[in-house]
């Protein structure tokens, strides 16, 4: 028996603001949570999405796991299993180290490894086990899939997703040397676009078989692998296309239906051609399409989840958040909106894309929509 699978609670912290209300309000404003930070590349101030929170990092990753659980107090964590998804894990905690000693004497392994964000909320909140997904931007967006089928298929009736990634000098100068991380504040979907805001952020949701008041649904995913290259897209968008015709098919829904896009939108060169182009071959111009990451900046392996919860959000408010920086489009016949815009909101698509061509689209619906 296959059960429905519905996200009823949301805990996010990003440079735009510690709560998904605070995020969404900050979206809806218009104005970037992009600034200027010196120390992550030498003898450069960089533009990055900070986190507006002078603790250590998982201190405040545990201060949102502690409220899903006042949000979804019908949570038991021995009873529910964690998901992670994030591009560096514990490296942040451990770079520090080095950096502060100057040599790796006093790192643990355990400490630098993918699975120290799991091992750390396991150990401090008790849920029933955990698994962590590591691919690249996409990784929250995996967590999500592998979540979905849990409680879709009756493995499980709760499952929390936490998509974290804290700004660490490697990612900061890995993107830099790439030639992709923007000197200014990006502009998605802008012909004058050059490059990402590297930032970090934490999105912690409560997925479950029960309904709660204010929840929406988790209709569909779509996974891909474009099998082109380590870090370009393909050309012609065929796993981008490939994932969001699946994550519909999934859903039983006609492209027609999508009222709004959240899309990977990153800012580059690449990313942005190519997914503008895949989105209007197959829903041309009727959906709304924003990236959010003009505000927030490209949160790396936490986008996925952050992006949809901040779907859910325009699901349960009606209204789309604009389009920032972005001047002239790269294709005029997409539905950028430049201001938030009020719109009856039933299904919402929300893009991620990463390098090694990991494509993930998850696919939201209103409650009772059908």
């Amino acid at each position: 028996m296959s059960h429905r699978v519905y996200l009823n609670a949301s805990s996010c912290a990003c440079a735009a603001g510690l709560t998904i209300e605070e995020i969404f309000e900050t979206l809806l404003s218009g104005q970037s949570a992009i600034s200027y930070q010196e120390g992550y590349v030498e003898g450069f101030s960089m533009p990055l999405g900070k986190i507006p929170y002078e603790g250590d990092f998982f201190d405040l990753l545990s201060e949102n796991v502690k409220n899903i659980l006042s949000l979804a107090p019908w949570l038991i964590p021995a009873e529910t299993m964690v998901v992670v998804g994030s591009s560096v894990g514990g490296m942040c905690r451990a770079e520090k180290k080095f950096f502060r000693d100057g040599d790796c004497k006093n790192i643990a392994v355990e400490e630098f490894a993918l699975r120290a964000i799991a091992d750390e909320i396991v150990g401090k909140f008790g849920f029933k086990s955990a698994l962590s997904f590591s691919t690249a931007c996409t990784s929250s967006s995996v967590a999500i899939d592998f979540a979905y089928d849990l409680i879709h298929r009756g493995i499980m009736k709760s499952v929390v997703v936490i998509g974290a990634d804290e700004l660490s000098r490697s990612a900061v100068n890995g993107f830099d040397c790439l030639g992709i991380a923007s000197h200014e504040a990006t502009r998605p979907f802008d012909v004058e676009r050059n490059g990402i805001n590297v930032a970090e952020g934490i999105a912690v949701l409560a997925l479950s078989s029960q309904k709660s008041e204010q929840c929406v649904e988790i209709l569909g995913c779509g996974l891909s692998s474009d099998a082109y290259n380590i870090t370009h897209p393909h050309p012609e968008g065929d796993g981008a296309r490939a994932a969001m015709l699946q994550a519909l098919e999934k859903a039983g829904l006609e492209p027609s239906m999508i009222d709004y896009i959240n899309a990977h939108g990153t800012g580059t060169i690449a990313n942005d051609e190519i997914e503008s182009a895949s989105i209007y071959a197959i829903f041309g111009s009727h959906p709304f399409v924003v990236s959010t990451k003009a505000v927030s900046g490209h949160t790396l392996g936490a986008c996925g989840a952050l992006e949809a919860a901040i779907g859910a959000m325009s699901i349960l408010r009606n209204i789309i958040p604009p389009c920032v920086n972005l001047h002239t489009q790269i294709d005029s016949r997409l539905n950028h909106p430049l201001k938030p815009t009020p719109a009856s909101i039933n299904y919402v698509m929300s893009n991620a894309f990463g390098f090694g061509g990991g494509n993930a689209v998850i696919v939201l619906g209103r409650v009772n929509a059908d």
